[in-house]
């Protein structure tokens, strides 16, 4: 049988099935490559009438756009409709449905491509991959590998797992036709004749609905239909300090986005009605990320008759308007926790925003929609179900209603070509499944420090990769095909991993070597040069002027993460200690580490004694985080630059509170000020003057104000945190909170209040009672008027040690 026989034997399989197939196309002649995904359209197109699809390329690369020419050469005035497009437009691609799709990967492998096309293409239609031979792709280096190198290592150092793991893939999968085109000749032929016909589940819309009939019937699947169901008890608001929360999860493509967007139409519009107007809100890491669902909220109104106003950012809908009764606004995830007004609130791809982004969220507004994505390219819902779902259903005040939306929209389940992406790319990868005995390993603490040989790990043991893999999947981090690519085939990536005696993957590190760096990059960076792939060296050189640590050698932590079913049981804090041990048998000099901070991921490093050294002068837009550096020295020639690095940082931190950092939240800021038994300034005395003092002491146990004495009260705020680790004194957390709050930030009263979470007046009053302590410790007695001398004397006998 000849390739287009087994192609159109594909084809029309795939179409009684409701199923996509490959065809691979192998080769390095250009004008051959062209030829056989022309004649393979021509095959295809008929069998699909008006078919339309798109071809992806690089155009930086002439040989591309030599295929490309030859291709549209080839293809001439068939009735195909095809859209040429840079793979730089994937991520707008996301929404869109086509019925075949040419991906050239000769020159470039990027993981997030392949991951965003995967889905694009319907039941029934095709891909169609051009890649080199293997024994040629991997004498290659691909755009995505050279924003792999570093200085320290170059092109001869980059590895190529990522590009036999897909050409094993393929090679393994099914319903791949693979054509080895400089031979003419058939490589792979595909398993035909064991698929079943698909058959749609039937669509019933319920007799009784309380949204508008035209909104149920633009779902395409039940599944959507029993989502809009479940959405339909939004149009109640709870009663006063109790929410509703719905929360929606799906594998992608099947439609979570879309109905979410019909169900605000729907929504919006019944609300109008009863109330005069609709005020929404939907937030998202990106505003493509939320593109499908604008896309319905339109829909939906249209259907509904509205009149729709559509403001954009760039490519992307960001609100949308009827009239001055409907609004819906796209609003950055950490813009939510100031925002006000909004009737129902969506949080769409929710297992890619920060945890605590999310709890303010929850706590801020009493209808929500947390939409997540279970596997795919978007993110990864496991770790959200884990953590943040167990804390809706944990919290009494909050209705929590569920559905999982299981069949695809574009095609059929069990789709081959879903199973070989999410196979190939481990976006369906689970942590070790956990028994008794499990458990009892953790507890006796047997467990091994693994020191993998990467070929073995990312080609040979599939089931410890999944595993290890799995744990990031589910541990909250926003994973991205890229970041398989990157660990796979940097050059200076590596992994680690802590098992448990009989194998069973429970922790996982990936680590970047960062520094010796040679004398010439370092003047270069010293003159603003971006050094690619050491953050750390980078920093530290800019912003402390410590050249001499670009020449040490470390590790950086890029990630670490512990099987969600672990957690809190000291596995972390082992695997740092073996890392670190290790890191020294290497003859390295320090470990670090680089994140979002929140108050209980940095309380885990400071614990573990790693030491900041360097804060994002602002939080990252879409995140809302502040990004921190934390290193811990392990040995002496690295020590004394850290803890320098640490002051310095420390003193920057402590003078810039009201400004860059007024919004820094207080436990993280009085984490990041801890003295490491090394003061700022341990000379420091407070420059207080004679009037100064009599007015801090007016405040402290008179009638002086706050606002009358706040100069002089951060003046010994200042000389607390200077002299912190000399003095026989350490402020109860709560107490430090205030200070930093209401002192050093200068936040209003109201707000200062709000963010400890008491009330104005219990501020107040603690405040003057920290003042009086400080007072004792701060203000020499002979500074002191006489008839105050024996009342601070008698308070300083019970004052806080």
């Amino acid at each position: 049988m000849g390739w287009v026989d087994l192609l159109s034997g594909l084809v029309r399989e795939g179409l009684s099935s409701n199923h996509r197939s490959l065809i691979v196309l192998v080769g390095t002649n250009d004008e051959k490559l062209a030829k056989y995904a022309a004649d393979a359209l021509s095959a295809f197109s008929s069998l699909v009438k008006d078919a339309h699809g798109l071809y992806m390329y690089q155009p930086e690369y002439s040989d591309a756009q030599r295929r490309m020419g030859k291709f549209k050469e080839l293809i001439g005035n068939t009735p195909i409709s095809i859209d040429y497009r840079p793979y730089k437009d994937t991520d707008e691609l996301l929404g869109v449905t086509v019925d075949f799709a040419v991906l050239d990967l000769m020159n470039d492998l990027k993981p997030n491509d392949v991951g965003r096309l995967g889905g694009i293409v319907r039941g029934g239609g095709v891909y169609i991959l051009m890649i080199p031979p293997l024994e040629e792709w991997v004498r290659r280096l691909t755009k995505f590998q050279q924003t792999l190198l570093v200085p320290q290592y170059g092109p001869e150092h980059v590895r190529h797992f990522l590009k036999v793991r897909f050409w094993n893939k393929v090679i393994g999968m099914d319903k791949a036709l693979i054509i080895d085109v400089d031979r003419d000749d058939i490589a792979k032929e595909p398993k035909l004749g064991n698929s079943e016909t698909w058959k749609p589940r039937p669509i019933t819309i319920p007799d009784r609905t309380r949204f508008p009939r035209p909104i149920y019937e633009l779902a395409k699947t039940q599944d959507q239909v029993e989502a809009l169901k479940a959405m339909e008890t939004l149009m109640d608001r709870p009663p006063r300090g109790r929410r509703l929360n719905v929360v929606l999860i799906a594998d992608r493509g099947r439609g979570k986005s879309a109905i979410i967007g019909l169900a605000l139409a729907a929504l919006a519009h019944r609300l109008r009605r009863i109330k005069g107007r609709a005020r929404f809100a939907v937030t998202a890491m990106n505003p493509s990320n939320v593109s499908t669902l604008m896309e319905f909220l339109i829909r939906g109104l249209k259907a509904l008759n509205y009149d729709v106003d559509v403001e954009r950012w760039g490519n992307d809908v960001v609100s949308v308007r009827v009239g001055v009764s409907i609004f819906v606004d796209y609003i950055r995830p950490y813009d939510m926790l100031s925002e006000e007004g909004r009737d129902v609130v969506v949080v769409d791809e929710a297992a890619m925003i920060p945890l605590p982004v999310l709890y303010g969220i929850h706590e801020r507004f009493s209808r929500v929609v947390y939409a997540s994505t279970i596997h795919g390219y978007e993110g990864a819902g496991r770790g959200f179900s884990l953590r943040f779902l167990k804390y809706l259903h944990e919290d009494k005040s909050t209705k929590v209603i569920e559905y999982e939306l299981k069949e695809p929209i574009r095609y059929a389940p069990n789709d081959p070509v879903e199973e070989w992406l999410f196979d190939t790319l481990l976006l369906d990868a689970e942590p070790a499944k956990l028994v008794e005995e499990d458990y009892e390993l953790v507890n006796k603490r047997d467990l091994k420090y693994i020191v993998p040989d990467l070929e073995d790990f990312f080609l040979g043991n599939e089931e410890r990769l999944r595993q290890f893999f799995g744990i990031y999947v589910q541990a909250h981090y926003r994973n991205e095909p890229d970041d398989l690519g990157m660990m796979m085939d940097a050059p200076h990536h590596f992994v680690r991993a802590l098992a448990l005696g009989n194998g069973k993957v429970v922790v996982s590190v990936e680590l970047a070597e960062e520094g010796g760096i040679s004398d010439e990059l370092i003047d270069l960076v010293v003159r603003g040069l971006k050094l690619p792939g050491n953050i750390i060296p980078d920093r530290l050189i800019k912003y402390w002027g410590l050249s001499e640590f670009a020449k040490l050698r470390g590790w950086r932590i890029i990630r670490i993460a512990t099987h969600p079913e672990l957690q809190d049981r000291g596995l972390g804090t082992e695997m740092l200690r073996h890392i670190e041990e290790e890191a020294r048998e290497k003859g390295l000099d320090w470990v670090g580490v680089g994140f979002g901070v929140n108050a209980k991921l940095l309380n885990f490093w400071i614990k573990n004694g790693y030491m900041p050294v360097h804060i994002s002068p602002e939080r990252n837009p879409i995140s809302g985080e502040y990004s921190v550096l934390l290193v811990k020295p392990i040995n002496e020639k690295s020590r004394d630059v850290v803890v320098y690095a640490n002051k310095e940082f420390r003193l920057r931190l402590l003078n810039s509170l009201q400004g860059p950092f007024h919004d820094l939240e207080p436990d993280v800021t009085s984490m990041l000020l801890t003295d490491w038994g090394e003061a700022l300034d341990g000379e420091y005395s407070a420059r207080l003057t004679e009037a100064q003092v009599r007015r801090l002491i007016a405040y402290a146990w008179g009638p002086m104000t706050y606002e009358n004495t706040a100069d002089a009260i951060t003046e010994l705020v200042k000389t607390y945190y200077l002299r912190l680790g000399v003095d026989d004194i350490r402020l109860p957390p709560p107490y430090e909170a205030a200070l930093i709050c209401k002192v050093l930030q200068a936040r209003p009263w109201r707000e200062a209040a709000r963010v400890l979470n008491i009330r104005k007046s219990t501020l107040m009053l603690l405040l003057r009672e920290i003042v009086k302590i400080l007072i004792q410790y701060y203000v020499k007695y002979t500074e002191i008027p006489e008839f105050m001398v024996s009342v601070t004397k008698s308070q300083k006998k019970g004052g806080n040690r």
